[in-house]
Order: structure tokens, then C-alpha cells, then sequence
């Protein structure tokens, strides 16, 4: 996955960035809904050897209504044994002109999969004796000054891992066309995090990390990171469409991408142009011959690109919160792992905007699986592996047994948890009669202990915890892939909501996610919001990485939220009056609370407008925002329902502090459905 946070440089700027953070929020959890099980055909075979049979397998896969009535168009390329076995374009790389896919000139854009090339380019710098993975990278990287709040030194493992401890892992930038330029050099300068975890200790999905080490490579080689990868890896092994710069002639044979809907999306450039991190162009034909050299030891038709240890080094899935769940190497991951069978599988997902891929690798098998496909909406990714796996490569594994865990220990992982990458993204967990009940977006599951720390849900996907120093349980791992979850303290009490309070469990449970200050005995909870107070709420539930613009609005400057309100402003969650005005510090009403939410909701997540039975006054300009909070329930006890259903949401009455922790909980917990 790879995400972009834009600046305000008119609308086609911001429309890129809203469609990029909505990326960053959703596109690796939830936003491509999983396509319902499909099975391409009954029984089993032993490896997808025979070419006739692959096809014929997967055009029953692509053919079947359900993938027809989402698929704009893809490529599938499958390799086994040093062959390629299928490499097929499927669907139209442009629906209006009917042009269709060919799987050996159509590019697409195979976003996050570029890191496994970055991650190749690091391991043959390490093969020359340039780098050591295990050295502190201020070594490589001269003036950067990354700073460091940590003890524990910041090394190219950590890096290619996902485990930097960085604040901020997906970068501030700012784009517009496809044409647009930004040096992976300047890129790098401009959007420096720091590391405020100690490095290696949490997974958390890292572009910053990986546009970094292309930064190193760069550094090292003295040449340009996309011509280092053209003569090191492309060349050498004959992908002959591939690129991380998109020129001009790339751009005529790039696939047009589609969002949910069916519309036509804007090309986009790389950002940075080289982008290390997800810029890969590239063709089915292509990746073929990635994957054979991945599978053979790192050689290709008599070119070694890399050593045989360093690609055992790569595809050791060994940075895991637990030894029974697939974690991340260098470069690869696992995706789908519920549905490996027993065999090893190593596998690097992409997604961008309108260009969703996959590739596994089964290194015993010398198997290798690649789709992309240039539409948004259902994902395709896991019905094709799981039919893929059922068919080629049943289940080897016995199937884990019942572990009885005390009752003592089943409750030490009781709490609420914390998504790293996406702080509005919460697991409740709590127990019950031997297992686990775990509360999500996603909705209620039930985990049954099968080892120690180790669970595993009715659907037979694993989940994991892991302990700190202390020997105390500190982060999660289930059904988000790009990131663990922390354990969060309880909220201390304050004095002025006692725990029968009828806002008490909205309240405490936002304090104890940091939304609210725990330095104060009071909460005052009948206190109205001020403007930029409620703006810096609803930003800091997203999660979102804050705009270094300097304030537009002029009365903005010196608010201690002026930064929220940059962002609120350059996303258009929030505008300024015909003066250039916000009035940060003027009470908010709970109709310009419902105004933002909704277009928070709308702009970032695309949800649809609602329609909803009021009564009582409010401005003409506030009614799609009240619509959308009503008709959601996006509100407390404040408010009462006529014996007709309608609602008087008291429009114009200021939003006062309780009222607030009402909407904002409700809504993470609504949005994220």
C-alpha cells in the first residue's frame, strides 16, 4: 500500500489527496470489500504444471458473474518451475475505447509490490559489502538528522521490516499532474519523521522506510535510484516494460484506472517521481520473470541478481508478533495467510488508486501467482488466492487443537487496543467462557485459544499478542494486516464524570485513545466546543498526518490548533467565511459539528448522503450534514425522538463537551463499518 497527503493547490490537487488519505484509512483494511468465496472448478491438482489446465482454470475463475460484474480489466500470471505457465489479460486496459488488457504490453501500476525491488536493490548493496543491515543508517545517509527520541539505534532491518518507530510513516507531499516532478532527494529532506518507538519493537506498514532506503541506494550507487534498479535488476533479467518514472510513453500504454463506481479516475504521477515505495510500472510479462528469479535462487535465464542467501534472507517471513503467524522480511509479507495450507507462502500486496495487486510465492513449490487489476470496489486478491490454494495446493496442516488458558491469563487481555497506523481504528476485547469476544469495524468475532498468546477466529484466521519488557500484554495482531495494535491504559477518572454519568463510557473511552487531556481533574463535560478545539478532534481521530502549510485563515496563526485546521481547510472539511475568518475560539453549533463530520465522512470516505425525519429550526446550508448525523444516530441523550420517528437535533444550540464525545465515538464506530 502507498498513500499521498496532498496540499491546497486547487481542486484537482485536493481531490488527489482526499482519494490518497482515503487510501492511507481504509484501501489495506476495508475499503475493497472481499469478494464473496468462488471457486473456479471442483477438485484438486498437485502444481499448476500443465499450461491448458491453468488457463482454463483461471478463465473459469474470471469468467464467473460475480468477478465479471467487478472487473474492469487485470492481468494473472502464473510461474511453476522455471516456467511461465499463464500470463493472461483479461477485461479492457480502457473500457470506453474497448482496448483490451495484454498481459505483455499493458501497464499497470503494482504500487506497494515495487518495495520487494527496493528491498532487492538494499540486498545486492549488502552482497558488495556497501551496507550492513545492522548498522545505524546515519552512516548512509550523511546530513539527514533523523531525529531520535529512542536509546536503540535506527538500522536498515528495521527499515525494510516496517519497524522503524517512526511518528509519521506515510509522508506529507504535494502533487497535481501526471507530469509534475519531486526528487527523491528532496522528498526524503521535506517530509523527515522522527522515531518515537524504539526501532524493532512494533510492526507499523512504512512507506517513509522504504523511499528512504531508496534514498540510500541512490547515495550509495551514485546514480539515480530508477536507472540503479533499470541496470541492476530489469535489465539483467529482461523486464523490458518496467519502470519507476512515469514518462510520457509510458503514460499512452498505462491502464486507465476505475474507482468503485465504474468512473474514470486522472492518471497521477509518482511521488516522488522515482517513488521507491510504490512506483513501479510494469507488465504481466515482466513480473513473470521477477518471480522466477525469486524462485530460483535469484537467477534468471543464467542472470543472478541476487545471491541464494539473500533471497532466503528476503522471503524469511520472521518479524512476526507470534512464530505460528506469517510476518514481514525484507521486501515481502504475507497475504491471506489463512489460506497457505500449510505451505510456506511469501506475498507483497499493492494498492493505489484504481490499481489493486498481488503476488505469492511458494519457494518449495517453485509456484509463483501474480493479478493486478485496474478498478477499485470488491477485491478480487483473496478469492483468487483461496481458490488457487484449494485447487493446486489443499490443506497439508492438521488443524490446531483447543488450548485451555486460565482464566487469570484470558482476562490479562482484556482492554481496549489501539490501532498503530490508524488511531481510529479500535479492537474492544473482553472474555468469555475460555475465549476471547473481539469488537471491531468489521463487527463481533469469537477467538479460541490454540496456543500460548496465539488465537485463532471461526474463520480460521490467526491472532497474536505480544508481551513488553515488563512481561505485560502490549500489542495485537488479527485482520488488519498494515500494522499491530497497543494496548491502551485505562482512562484515569475525572472528578466531574462519575462512571453513572450518561456520557461516562463515551468520554472515558476517548480520553483513554488520547483524544482528551488526562492532565486535568475536571472534565467539564457541559462546556461548549470551541471551533478549532472540535476541528482538532475530528482530525486527530483520522489519524492523518497534519499539513506544514502555513495557516491560510487568517485568525488561525496563533491557535494552538492551527495546524488541525490547515488540514480540515486543505481537505474541505472546513472553510473560511468571505473575511478569510475561521473564529477558532467561537463556540461551535451542532449543526456546523454535523456540517464537518459529514463532509469528513463524504470527502475522505466517499459515504453517501442519508436522509432523515427533522423537525425544529436550522439553516438551509447545515441540512445535508444533519441529515447524515441523525439518520446514523450519531448523537446522546441530548436528543429526543417524536412519537412520529422525527428528530429535533437542536441545530442551532452550541456543542458542548459531552454532546461532542457522543458524535465522535459514534462515528469512528459507524464510518469504519
Amino acid at each position: 500500500m502507498k498513500s499521498i497527503f496532498v496540499t491546497n493547490q486547487g481542486s484537482k490537487c485536493n481531490t488527489m489527496w482526499k482519494r490518497k488519505v482515503v487510501h492511507l484509512m481504509l484501501v489495506v483494511s476495508m475499503s475493497l470489500t472481499p469478494l464473496a468465496h468462488v471457486s473456479a472448478e471442483h477438485g484438486s491438482l498437485n502444481d499448476p504444471s500443465n499450461p491448458q489446465e491453468t488457463e482454463a482454470f483461471m478463465d473459469n475463475f474470471m469468467e464467473k458473474p460475480e468477478v465479471q460484474s467487478v472487473l474492469k480489466g487485470a492481468v494473472v500470471t502464473v510461474v511453476h518451475n522455471n516456467q511461465v505457465v499463464l500470463n493472461k489479460g483479461y477485461g479492457y486496459s480502457n473500457v470506453e475505447r474497448n482496448t483490451p488488457v495484454d498481459a505483455n504490453s499493458t501497464l499497470f501500476r503494482v504500487a506497494s509490490i515495487s518495495k520487494t525491488f527496493t528491498a532487492t536493490a538494499i540486498m545486492q548493496l549488502v552482497e558488495e559489502g556497501k551496507v550492513d543491515l545492522n548498522r545505524d543508517i546515519s552512516a548512509y545517509t550523511d546530513d539527514l538528522n533523523i531525529t531520535n527520541n529512542t536509546k536503540t539505534p535506527l538500522t536498515l532491518k528495521h527499515l525494510m521490516t516496517h519497524t522503524s518507530g517512526f511518528d509519521y510513516t506515510d509522508p506529507v507531499t504535494s502533487v497535481s499532474e501526471p507530469n509534475d516532478s519531486y526528487s527523491l532527494e528532496q522528498f526524503v529532506k521535506d517530509n523527515k519523521p522522527a522515531i518515537v518507538r524504539s526501532p524493532g519493537e512494533v510492526f507499523r506498514y512504512d512507506n517513509y522506510a522504504y523511499t528512504l532506503q531508496g534514498y540510500i541506494v541512490q547515495k550509495l550507487s551514485g546514480i539515480p535510484f530508477e536507472t540503479y534498479v533499470q541496470q541492476h535488476i530489469f535489465d539483467p533479467i529482461g523486464m523490458s516494460n518496467s519502470s519507476f518514472s512515469l514518462t510520457s510513453e509510458m503514460l499512452a500504454k498505462l491502464a486507465t484506472p476505475y474507482d468503485a463506481q465504474g468512473k474514470e479516475l486522472p492518471q497521477y504521477p509518482n511521488v516522488p517521481s522515482s517513488s521507491p515505495e510504490g512506483g513501479l510500472i510494469t507488465t504481466g510479462r515482466d513480473m513473470a520473470h521477477f518471480m522466477l528469479a525469486q524462485l530460483n535462487q535469484g537467477s534468471y535465464q543464467g542472470s543472478q541478481i541476487l545471491k541464494p542467501y539473500s533471497v532466503q534472507a528476503m522471503q524469511s517471513l520472521d518479524v512476526s508478533i507470534h512464530p505460528d503467524i506469517p510476518g514481514t522480511g525484507y521486501g515481502f509479507e504475507s497475504s491471506y495467510s489463512q489460506h497457505n495450507h500449510g505451505h510456506q507462502v511469501v506475498s507483497k500486496a499493492g494498492d493505489l488508486t484504481g490499481f489493486h495487486s498481488n503476488m505469492w510465492l511458494l519457494p518449495d513449490q517453485h509456484t509463483g501467482l501474480f493479478i493486478v487489476f485496474n478498478s477499485d470496489g470488491p477485491d478480487l486478491r483473496e478469492a483468487l488466492f483461496r481458490a488457487f490454494m484449494e485447487h493446486y495446493y489443499p490443506n497439508t496442516k492438521s488443524d490446531y487443537v483447543d488450548y485451555n488458558v486460565p482464566e487469570a491469563t484470558l482476562r490479562s487481555y482484556e482492554g481496549l487496543y489501539r490501532d498503530i497506523r490508524l488511531p481510529a481504528w479500535l479492537y474492544e476485547i473482553s472474555a468469555t467462557e475460555n475465549k476471547l469476544q473481539v469488537t471491531d469495524a468489521y463487527g463481533i468475532h469469537i477467538l479460541t485459544p490454540v496456543k500460548d498468546m496465539l488465537f485463532r477466529d471461526e474463520n480460521g484466521t490467526l491472532a497474536g499478542f505480544k508481551k513488553d519488557i515488563s512481561g505485560h500484554i502490549a500489542y495485537f495482531y488479527y485482520n488488519k494486516p498494515d500494522s499491530w495494535s497497543e494496548k491502551l491504559p485505562e482512562a484515569q477518572n475525572y472528578q466531574d464524570v462519575p462512571t453513572d454519568h450518561p456520557y461516562a463510557s463515551y468520554i472515558y473511552r476517548l480520553a483513554q485513545i488520547g483524544l482528551y487531556s488526562q492532565d486535568h481533574a475536571l472534565f467539564e463535560p457541559e462546556k461548549p466546543v470551541n471551533r478549532g478545539e472540535f476541528v482538532a478532534q475530528i482530525v486527530g481521530i483520522t489519524g492523518i498526518t497534519l499539513s506544514t502549510q502555513a495557516p491560510k485563515l487568517q485568525d488561525t496563526a496563533t491557535s494552538p490548533y492551527a495546524a488541525y485546521i490547515q488540514t480540515a481547510l486543505e481537505l474541505g472539511i472546513v472553510q473560511g467565511d468571505p473575511h478569510g475568518l475561521f473564529r477558532p475560539n467561537q463556540s461551535i453549533t451542532r449543526q456546523e459539528a454535523a456540517l464537518m463530520i459529514w463532509r469528513t465522512a463524504s470527502l475522505l470516505l466517499g459515504v453517501p448522503s442519508q436522509q432523515a425525519n427533522l423537525m425544529g429550526s436550522h439553516d438551509a446550508w447545515a441540512t445535508e450534514g444533519i441529515q447524515f448525523v441523525v439518520a446514523l444516530g450519531l448523537y446522546g441523550p441530548e436528543v429526543k425522538v417524536s412519537s412520529s420517528g422525527a428528530v429535533d437535533y437542536k441545530a442551532k444550540q452550541p456543542m458542548l463537551k459531552q454532546e461532542s464525545s457522543v458524535l465522535m465515538y459514534k462515528m469512528l464506530g459507524t464510518l469504519l463499518h
